[in-house]
């Protein structure tokens, strides 16, 4: 792998970067877009997080700052745990109030998150809005401080930072966005806020095949585009140029879709509903998962079923764009692992909350992790694209299958030499066994002992056969399949299809339900309790139940429900008599499966021709 400064010495890197450079196409309502480290810095402050209970310790304040002078500060303090501010400090009271109600604030209109999702979903994001007042957070009025004082500067330059590289025969554009704010929870009710913000998208060129293609950058082709995602890692990152889920600006610049606040890419317009896991509840989900799929396997991922802490992520593209063919041009900056910066400057880019959770912290730079170590999308972003088993182009790919052609064909040489050992050996052990007297054979073990040994050793032949029929069938079919086959589907490479959701607004009394339900239920658990209505475990199952009924009948999913609770207290009934009478529970059995056959028996009787 090499960087910037180890690619062909006349390559025209700055050529190749704004050919490929992509069109942001931002939601309205956005107030934040891409900058220049540069003007970044030269508005934050740097700190040292506290150590030990000490308070955090100012370095060099608003206006002492530049890119060499983070870097140089970072080299001065290597033991220190640095971060910078942006907001010198939030907005409160009647300047947080004036700035939300001033008449050129982006208007934006969202939809109701809680609504999409099931009651545990609603549950479990209440959870976690509590867990707010116990967390690191962004303090209330930060966004509108960082957007005040990102406004100031008006107009600013859209910049990215393109980092290139090669690996694995591709060479990679990385093109690196700084956002001086993170507003999804303030600015768009998603899961969180922090102070500066960076994203990526992620071009994979391949050569032509042709010794001029080192020093052309025409002769570069793009094999695969990587957008920067909250839901995708690896393959699920990564999407053709024949896609047709990608849009594009003169065939060679891929529009994004950035998400409201959140600043994710999509490839598609629209609202995109997410599930977000904590790691520290991420085993527990898999558990009810697996339970919920088993129980309701005709609606696994239904709205009602939902699982996770719900939030929308509006990626709708109908705001300001910027980019090859629009009114705003991109500013480009190269960096490579030499830039000072990116270099030396492994601390945070904005506030340092110290989130347990990390949700509220702000980021690390383009090179680095929040713990220092080197990012894999920075070191090694083939294999953080799950391109390592991907050729870059046909040269590659048709000299992948010669090798694998030679390697199968030398297999199935070796295991044709061994097939005819083993045929030879057994047919020797058969004829043997065949003459020996009984007296002989039974005092090696009897007849079953020599049947054992010889029904393995066939048993092995088969085995070795088997294996020659998979090793011939896979060179055939690179032999006279592969040669004739351009790709594969565009989207074979996908377990997971990232797709907008339906707009299908909910109704006024489902919207109304999704705001009270959660406090509908626990009003009826404290009034069962409080007046002692029964013992605990029933009071708890009819609460949920009565809220759980109204939430389906709500989404005309009613007749899903009932038989979904027939089924829970079918099976409740039998594993309790299972317990407690076990005489029952098999009575019970067998009339059921009775029933069951005498139907099926009918049903192919009526249908026999």
């Amino acid at each position: 792998m090499a960087d910037i400064d180890d690619l062909p010495a006349n390559l025209d890197v700055l050529r190749l970067v704004r050919r490929y450079e992509p069109v942001l196409r931002f939601t309205a309502g956005e107030m934040f877009f891409p900058m220049p480290v540069e003007d970044y810095v030269a508005q934050a402050a740097l700190w040292a997080s506290p150590q030990d209970g000490d308070t955090a310790a100012l370095l060099l304040d608003h206006g002492q700052l530049d890119p060499d002078r983070l870097a140089a500060a970072a080299l001065e303090h290597p033991n220190a745990y640095l971060f910078l501010r942006y907001a010198p400090k939030a907005l409160q009271g009647r300047e947080a109030r004036a700035w939300r109600k001033r008449p050129d604030r982006p208007k934006f209109t969202g939809v109701s998150r809680l609504a999409a999702v099931g009651l545990l979903g609603r549950f479990i994001s209440s959870g976690m809005r509590l867990s707010l007042m116990l967390r690191g957070t962004v303090p209330g009025g930060l966004s509108a401080a960082a957007q005040q004082q990102y406004g100031a500067t008006l107009p600013v330059r859209h910049a990215y930072h393109a980092h290139v590289s090669t690996d694995g025969g591709y060479l990679i554009i990385q093109y690196w966005f700084l956002y001086a704010m993170n507003d999804w929870r303030s600015g768009f009710s998603g899961v969180n806020d922090h102070e500066a913000d960076w994203e990526q998208v992620t071009v994979y060129l391949a050569s032509d095949g042709t010794e001029a293609a080192s020093e052309d950058p025409d002769r570069w082709v793009l094999s695969w585009v990587a957008f920067s995602s909250h839901d995708e890692a690896g393959d699920e990152l990564r999407r053709r140029p024949d896609d047709p889920d990608i849009s594009w600006v003169d065939d060679t610049h891929p529009v994004v879709n950035v998400g409201a606040g959140s600043h994710s890419g999509a490839y598609l317009a629209g609202d995109y509903l997410v599930r977000v896991q904590p790691l520290a509840l991420r085993r527990t989900f898999g558990v009810f998962t697996s339970v919920r799929s088993l129980v309701f396997p005709w609606a696994p991922n239904g709205p009602f079923l939902g699982i996770g802490i719900p939030y929308v992520d509006y990626r709708r593209g109908d705001g300001i764009h910027i980019g090859p063919g629009t009114s705003r041009p991109w500013t480009p900056i190269l960096i490579d692992s030499s830039t000072p910066w990116v270099r030396d400057y492994r601390g945070l880019w904005g506030l340092d909350t110290a989130d347990r959770f990390g949700g509220e912290r702000a980021p690390a730079g383009p090179r680095y992790e929040r713990n220092g170590a080197i990012r894999a999308s920075w070191a090694d972003p083939v294999g953080w694209a799950g391109l390592d088993k991907i050729p870059p182009n046909r040269a590659a790919r048709a000299a992948a299958d010669a090798a694998r052609i030679a390697e199968l064909d030398a297999r199935i040489n070796e295991l044709d030499a061994k097939i005819n050992t083993g045929q030879r050996e057994l047919r020797r052990a058969v004829g043997g066994i065949e003459v020996l007297p009984p007296t002989v054979t039974s005092a090696d073990g009897g007849d079953d002992g020599a049947a054992t040994r010889l029904a393995a050793r066939e048993l092995a032949l088969r085995e070795l056969r088997s294996q020659r029929r998979s090793a011939v069938n896979e060179r055939d079919q690179l032999r006279h399949v592969r040669s004739e086959m351009l790709y594969s589907p565009p989207h074979a490479h996908l377990r997971h299809r990232a797709v907008p959701e339906k707009a299908v607004a909910p109704g006024l009394l489902l919207r109304f339900w999704s705001g009270a339900s959660l406090s509908v239920l626990l009003f009826l658990l404290g009034v069962a309790l409080l007046f002692d209505l029964g013992p605990l475990f029933l009071v708890v199952g009819i609460a949920i139940l009565v809220v759980m009924a109204v939430e389906a009948l709500l989404r005309g999913r009613l007749f899903v429900f009932l038989p979904a609770v027939a089924i829970i207290a079918a099976v409740s009934l039998l594993i309790w008599l299972v317990v407690t009478q076990l005489r029952i529970a098999l009575g019970v059995l067998a009339l059921a499966a009775a029933v069951a056959s005498g139907i099926a028996n009918l049903r192919d009787l009526l249908t026999r021709r």
